[in-house]
């Protein structure tokens, strides 16, 4: 392109030629090996040419000169000429005929709205995909924990068989079945059977009953039910090795319906004592004992439940409620009374007592072991048992005065008092108000107060949370001793 810039007046002469500037740009591509990319060189090519133009006369108007050709010594350079001014703002670079784009900058609105949109969507992507993926996981986690116990159990089964199973029976059988004890008791007929024999003629024997029991201490001490050994004139034990004995009376219980015996034996094996508390429902559990009088049956099942109250023994002075049973499905029936239940490691865990009808119907209770341990070893020490004494009458607590939602721990209401002397009188406790929790332990019902309270003891202190007018109170009651003749 040429520079038609009109010179300096201070410059020129008459006789002093103008000479213009030719300015030319070009473009230079060299290709670089077969993959490489083409290098661009852009330049200006400064070239003056000065054609004559005469002082006086004024500047024709330039004519634009053709493009000098500018060979190359390669075929790949390419040289192009614009001949458009130099100092136009508006100057496009063509290639081959295609115009390139001015570079724009970026509007940060833009780029904001962007952003954000960005972000949403990544948000609704792990919205929707997340909880599949996890749930995935979780799935193939647990699918491979299926499968793990799958090849384990089959594995194991291929190391069990029923023999082994069968021995393991055995082997409880084994373990419990030297401590087991038939009992059998002589007793005084009734006065109006006495009278009808006597009145036909003929010979008056006694009537026999029989039972079960468990040696539970080598020095010759037995437990068995109450309800077993009642109005007995003579009792006699045969052991497992086949000795029979007589057999004395330590004491009763009769609201545990409870008994110890006391023999004069040597070598005997007493069994083990084991927790109750700690024995879950759905525990194997085996029941041995002298049903119909054949003595050391073994029955199996499962302990079905816990804290049942039933009317056993109470034809013999027994209470539901200082009676807290265990539920089972082993087979009991009429002569099991007193005869042990064991868990799968031979430990003495409850006394079979009672059954629902006159044969096994499928449920089955004993007194837990740990009840019957404390009795046991009251009766041992003292021949009794002394219970703790809070000097109340007690009732159940109607809705209307319930202080809770829970229907199921519904407390004991106080209905009187036995006197001002009394445990509870001293105090402080009235009638009306509802025993809510001893010793910090939410009251069921009534029977559970009791059991609570005579399991403390005489002269021991318990703690009683009571409600009393819409007020919530504590008083702390130092418990007396049961009087005996409450317990006939």
């Amino acid at each position: 392109m040429r520079d038609d810039t009109p010179p300096n007046p201070r410059d020129l002469t008459l006789d002093t030629a103008i000479e213009p500037r030719e300015l030319v740009s070009f473009r230079l591509k060299v290709p670089v090996p077969e993959t490489g990319p083409l290098i661009s060189c852009e330049g200006i090519l400064d070239q003056v040419t000065p054609p004559p133009i005469a002082a006086s006369s004024p500047p024709a108007a330039s004519e634009p000169d053709s493009q000098p050709n500018l060979d190359a010594s390669t075929e790949s350079l390419e040289v192009e000429i614009d001949a458009s001014p130099a100092d136009s703002p508006n100057v496009q670079e063509e290639e081959k005929g295609t115009p390139v784009a001015a570079k724009v900058s970026p509007n940060p609105i833009i780029q904001s709205m962007t952003l954000i949109a960005s972000m949403i969507v990544m948000l609704l992507i792990a919205r929707f995909s997340v909880p599949r993926i996890v749930e995935e996981i979780r799935y193939s986690w647990h699918r491979g924990e299926l499968r793990a116990e799958y090849e384990t159990g089959g594995e194991g089964l291929k190391n069990v068989s029923l023999d082994s199973l069968s021995r393991a029976y055995e082997m409880v059988t084994s373990r419990i079945g030297p401590s087991v004890v038939h009992i059998e008791v002589q007793r005084k007929p009734a006065p109006n059977e006495e009278q009808m024999h006597r009145l036909l003629g003929g010979e008056m024997f006694g009537m026999s009953d029989q039972g079960s029991g468990v040696v539970v201490d080598a020095d010759g001490y037995i437990l068995t039910n109450r309800h077993v050994i009642a109005d007995g004139e003579s009792i006699s034990i045969t052991l497992g090795d086949g000795r029979r004995l007589p057999a004395e009376v330590v004491g009763t219980d009769s609201l545990t319906d409870l008994a110890v015996l006391k023999i004069e034996a040597d070598r005997l094996m007493p069994i083990k004592w084991g927790d109750s508390d700690s024995l879950r429902v759905g525990s194997p559990v085996w029941a041995v004992g002298s049903p119909f009088g054949l003595d050391r049956t073994v029955t199996f099942g499962i302990l079905s439940g816990k804290h049942r109250w039933v009317r056993a023994g109470e034809q013999h002075g027994a209470s539901g409620r200082y009676q807290d049973f265990m539920q089972s499905d082993v087979a009991v029936n009429p002569g099991n009374s007193g005869g042990p239940l064991v868990d799968a490691k031979g430990s003495l865990v409850g006394i079979n007592t009672a059954i629902v009808g006159d044969t096994y119907q499928g449920v089955s209770f004993s007194i837990p072991s740990n009840l019957s341990r404390q009795v046991y070893e009251s009766i041992r020490t003292t021949g009794r048992v002394q219970r703790g004494y809070l000097g109340v009458s007690l009732q159940e607590v109607p809705d209307d005065l319930l202080a809770s939602e829970n229907t199921r721990v519904r407390g004991a209401l106080v209905t009187g008092i036995a006197g001002d002397a009394s445990p509870a009188g001293v105090a402080g406790v009235v009638a009306g108000d509802v025993v809510r929790r001893a010793d910090g332990v939410d009251i069921l019902d009534v029977g559970h107060l009791m059991r609570i309270v005579g399991k403390a003891g005489a002269g021991a202190s318990i703690v009683l949370d009571v409600r009393r007018d819409e007020e919530d109170l504590q008083v702390t009651v130092v418990l007396g001793s049961r009087p005996f003749e409450l317990d006939r």
